[in-house]
């Protein structure tokens, strides 16, 4: 028994290389959208919160968070900055006691408008694009120590005239051998072909750990790398710093072995997070290079016991 939950992180992490032999190019994948993290903590920590997966945020990085929730909770999320673009994202989370805890969400992005043109250059009108989706996912502890989870989603893209379709599903895997160490892997967007493009999905795997710096001081350190089609797509790290029980101060850099084409500043994360009561309100900031940057706002209502 000791050796189950090493033997599901190594069956856990055979999925991603098959999966991804099955698939035939980046070029070839399709909504990457969906597999965007959502939640201002996260991404100030590097987006490296598969292997923390706290709260109602676990939904979109490891459902297999799910099963800590203590309490129910509902939260906002507000992404903005490059260009016209917003993402708005609501999610309810809820513990349901041995049956482990649930959350759902809604999505929305509208990516602004465009002008259009035919093949002579002429210009054919205004379009928009945008997409609309959402989300239910589980987790349950099966095990001391151990929790597993799933999430299906829905996924509406519109772009002028044309829209796509797409439902996907997520799996994820939590192992906390002792209390300040914690292990993370979750497939994302296991679905089917969008048109003649495969679903973009990808195989995501971390650790953290909590340092007890002081008295009123802990950080808590993580970890993570994503594998898509041709190997290792990202080596993420990240840290957030809790002072006093109610400040938070994260930062993080994510290393893309893929080239993104971007010149100027990329990959770093910084963000902070404050706790006031039942509240809890993150921000972080994303630079994308010459595209610009984004910020997102995450705020938190948690229901008192």
């Amino acid at each position: 028994m000791k050796l189950f939950p090493t033997g599901l992180l190594i069956l856990f992490a055979g999925a991603g290389p098959l999966a991804a032999d099955n698939l035939t190019s980046v070029a070839n994948q399709t909504m990457p959208l969906m597999q965007e993290g959502a939640t201002a903590r996260a991404v100030a920590m590097g987006y490296t919160y598969v292997g923390v997966a706290e709260g109602s945020a676990a939904l979109f990085w490891n459902p297999a968070g799910l099963s800590g929730l203590k309490v129910p909770e509902t939260a906002l999320h507000h992404n903005f900055g490059l260009g016209n673009s917003i993402q708005e994202i609501g999610v309810f989370g809820c513990p349901a006691g041995e049956w482990g805890g649930f959350a759902g969400s809604l999505s929305y992005v509208f990516n602004g408008f465009f002008l259009g043109y035919d093949a002579q250059g002429n210009k054919t009108g205004l379009y928009s694009a945008g997409d609309v989706g959402g989300s239910l996912g589980w987790g349950k502890q099966w095990m001391p120590g151990l929790s597993l989870g799933a999430a299906v989603k829905f996924n509406q893209q519109n772009l002028a005239s044309q829209s796509y379709s797409i439902f996907a599903a997520d799996l994820g895997l939590l192992w906390n051998p002792v209390s300040t160490l914690q292990f993370g892997a979750a497939y994302t967007n296991l679905g089917e072909q969008v048109a003649d493009s495969f679903l973009a999905s990808g195989f995501r795997m971390g650790a953290s750990y909590t340092f007890d710096v002081g008295k009123d001081d802990q950080f808590l350190l993580a970890v993570s790398s994503e594998l898509q089609t041709g190997g290792i797509s990202r080596l993420n790290v990240g840290g957030e710093d809790t002072l006093f029980h109610f400040l938070a101060l994260s930062a993080g850099y994510q290393a893309n072995l893929t080239d993104p084409g971007l010149a100027g500043l990329t990959g770093l994360t910084a963000g902070a997070g404050i706790r006031a009561e039942h509240f809890l309100l993150d921000y972080a900031f994303v630079p994308y290079g010459g595209l610009g940057s984004t910020h997102r706002l995450s705020l938190t209502y948690q229901f008192p016991r």
